[in-house]
């Protein structure tokens, strides 16, 4: 059996993203790699990212929000703009012009807000390529092997009464909306199938932290279990550790449930273009 890795929100930070890509490789060629979603945005080389995940055979990459809202931004570019220039810096103000609109330009404002203007002017750059976006846009939501369900974010959860009358691998159908699976931050302690771990990202585990209450650690993956007694005592595991702000990431073999870690030494000197990246700590989960 081939392995199964997971990791997930590398927003943009190409060497880190090249470093566990490269890692996976060398545990097992055949690895299957999911991607959690939210490789755009925030770093500069979210573009980059994004067509290398398209076209990796061995990759399910799956939607999250960033990408969610490129899309967006994107159609309304190609549906408001015409850029004749290969001048990043006229792109750049001329994508930073839509800031001064209150009713227009919104799914674009909404990009540059998040960090997005690298991810939109590379994309410009490479010609406004509307087949790329159309298969950002239609990337799956969820994603299920044997013991583990996978999505971008955490607002998901499983009932006695959705789950009773039928056994199922992975999410039922129709269950969820785009909006818990893409933005929901809430939900993280209720319940999920017995015997099953779903595995996201989204939110960074330090916010996490003070919402379950418990001391702040060391920045990692963290997983919950419920408490004995809940009818839905499946475990939730978040694997995103703010990648573009602390400079770690972990990616997860599913099968193992050990987590290793990589860390972005130069995380906010932007001017460097080729990043150190070291190997940090095993997490047996």
């Amino acid at each position: 059996m081939h392995d199964v890795f997971f990791f997930t929100d590398i927003h943009g930070m190409y060497d880190l993203y090249r470093a566990i890509m490269d890692y996976c490789n060398e545990q097992d060629p055949e690895a299957m790699i999911i991607f959690g979603g939210d490789a755009c945005d925030r770093g500069r080389d979210g573009y980059k990212i994004m067509k290398e995940l398209l076209d990796n055979p061995y990759v399910v990459y799956l939607k999250g929000n960033h990408e969610d809202m490129f899309v967006q931004a994107a159609m309304e570019i190609k549906h408001c703009f015409q850029f004749e220039t290969n001048d990043r810096k006229k792109i750049h103000d001329t994508l930073y012009f839509c800031r001064g609109f209150d009713y227009r330009y919104q799914s674009i404002q909404n990009v540059l807000y998040n960090g997005g203007i690298d991810t939109l002017i590379d994309w410009i750059m490479d010609g406004m390529n509307m087949e790329f976006v159309d298969r950002i846009a239609h990337l799956p939501l969820t994603f299920s092997t044997d013991t583990c369900d996978f999505c971008h974010a955490a607002g998901v959860y499983q009932t006695f009464e959705r789950v009773s009358n039928a056994e199922y691998n992975g999410f039922p159908i129709d269950s969820w909306d785009s909006e818990s699976l893409l933005w929901t931050r809430s939900g993280f302690t209720l319940g999920w199938k017995h015997n099953r771990t779903v595995i996201f990202g989204h939110t960074p585990v330090p916010y996490l932290y003070e919402y379950m209450e418990v001391p702040e650690t060391l920045l990692q993956p963290y997983k919950w279990t419920p408490p004995n007694g809940m009818e839905m005592d499946g475990a939730k595991m978040d694997m995103d550790t703010g990648a573009c702000f602390t400079g770690t990431a972990y990616v997860l073999n599913t099968l193992t449930m050990k987590a290793q870690g990589f860390e972005d030494l130069e995380v906010n000197e932007k001017e460097i273009r080729k990043h150190d990246i070291k190997k940090i700590e095993v997490i047996q989960f």
